[in-house]
């Protein structure tokens, strides 16, 4: 008997039915035979549509708390599972990207948005710096995606941006899941 491929999903960021997380990329792995864990914050630990979901409380809605505290956390939890592959859905968790790297793990970026250029226009980072906190943030970013061994893309646009760091790159749009057009 063959050994089903253990698949780790972790957000620090997103909620446990994420449509894109849990809906359009676990449940699919699950349906295809994959043993798929998501962890997630504030969210009841369970099993749902054959994928298992492993809440990490969070008792903070700051965002510098989710960007450091937080994210240590759900990391602490994904590590603990020791799966195959690990797939990381947010910017936070890329020091973490590159500790399971380091452990030989294979690690899947997915890149939601183009952080670099939303940074230009957060209002809570000082309009001064924002250019040079966005710029910084680019070369990190670029940093960890040329040593990942795959990026998920959600917009062609995206995909082209990291396609010229790392050639391990495709675009999972976010399109409507048929069945709920019906």
């Amino acid at each position: 008997m063959s050994k089903l491929i253990k698949v780790c999903h972790f957000t620090s960021a997103h909620k446990c039915n994420d449509v894109r997380i849990f809906h359009k990329e676990c449940v699919s792995l699950a349906n295809a035979g994959f043993d798929v864990t998501l962890i997630a914050t504030n969210c009841e630990s369970q099993v749902l549509n054959g994928v298992k979901i492993i809440g990490v409380e969070n008792n903070s809605t700051g965002r510098f708390y989710r960007m450091t505290k937080n994210a240590r956390n759900v990391y602490k939890a994904a590590l603990a599972l020791n799966a195959d592959i690990y797939h990381v859905h947010d910017p936070e968790q890329l020091p973490f990207a590159l500790k399971l790297k380091r452990k030989g793990k294979k690690v899947i970026y997915d890149a939601h948005e183009d952080l670099p250029r939303q940074i230009l226009g957060k209002y809570w980072i000082n309009k001064w710096i924002r250019s040079i906190v966005s710029g910084a943030f680019e070369i990190y970013e670029n940093y960890v995606a040329k040593r990942v061994d795959y990026i998920i893309a959600a917009t062609p646009f995206i995909k082209e941006r990291f396609l010229k760091v790392n050639k391990n790159t495709l675009d999972v749009c976010n399109y409507t899941i048929l069945k709920e057009l019906v």
